[in-house]
């Protein structure tokens, strides 16, 4: 049976690089691709996502379906920025199962985004900074975010996730205008800060200290840390790799039953 994933991998954002499922867990001989890519492999149980790719399901060049073949989105976006989207109603009826980054959205399972999964929250180093700013490589000018000298900086567009992790652990509290970097922040306990652009960043499992281009430098004192969100988000992705599982399974039968007929 051939498994094959799909998300955001040729990017220079580290959050979407480091979203998939696929790299947290042993698929055996399981195959990779960016959705992007129009010469997707043959399999019968295609991944996608995760990341804020739930409209693209609908028109992405990767997402094939043939007869028999079970798709699964997992950790995906599916707030959506208007009450109808065509393209969310599409990405939908091309799913067999969805699992939503986004707790609270009652139509979907819950999936957090799988880079929970890595070792390195397991034991994260103490912080040697009062404060650091991960910073969204292409929204923080936009949003006219001014970071004083004193305070480190690193962005999304950073060299790995090790070194993305490392520079969120070094921080006492960390202030992010990046989705995967507040989501980081709390997994790793610390107080966090969260300067949003959009809807995307309202659906954490335990919500950040929310703040404005403006104030977030006043609100340092009210950051506030969830440090059981790594176990809480672990144990959600772990039932919901239950139910990926299950879905293979029944598609290894369907081919087997159909290798017999």
């Amino acid at each position: 049976m051939k498994l094959h994933f799909q998300h955001l991998r040729r990017t220079e954002n580290i959050g979407d690089l480091s979203c998939s499922p696929y790299d947290y867990f042993d698929w055996n001989d399981a195959t990779v691709s960016d959705i992007r890519e129009a010469n997707t492999p043959d399999y019968d149980v295609g991944i996608y996502g995760g990341g804020k790719i739930f409209g693209g399901l609908s028109s992405y060049k990767g997402v094939t379906r043939r007869k028999g073949a079970i798709n699964i989105a997992w950790g995906v976006g599916t707030v959506q920025s208007f009450p109808i989207s065509w393209r969310y109603w599409q990405a939908r009826r091309r799913m067999d199962l969805v699992g939503s980054r986004d707790y609270g959205d009652k139509r979907y399972d819950y999936a957090p985004c799988s880079s929970c999964m890595s070792e390195h929250f397991d034991a994260p180093p103490e912080p040697v900074h009062e404060a650091v700013f991960y910073a969204h490589a292409g929204k923080t000018h936009g949003m006219k975010i001014d970071i004083p000298s004193h305070i480190p900086v690193l962005t999304n567009h950073c060299d790995s996730l090790s070194d993305a992790l490392q520079f969120i652990a070094s921080g006492q509290t960390v202030i992010s205008n990046s989705y995967h970097g507040v989501y980081w922040s709390l997994l790793m306990g610390r107080k966090t800060i969260c300067v949003p652009f959009s809807n995307k960043f309202n659906s954490y499992r335990l919500p950040p200290t929310l703040s404005t281009p403006d104030t977030w430098q006043q609100d340092i004192p009210k950051a506030v840390a969830q440090p059981e969100m790594r176990d809480i988000v672990r144990d959600a992705t772990m039932q919901f790799k239950t139910k990926v599982d299950e879905h293979i399974d029944a598609a290894g039968q369907n081919l087997q039953k159909g290798r017999q007929s």
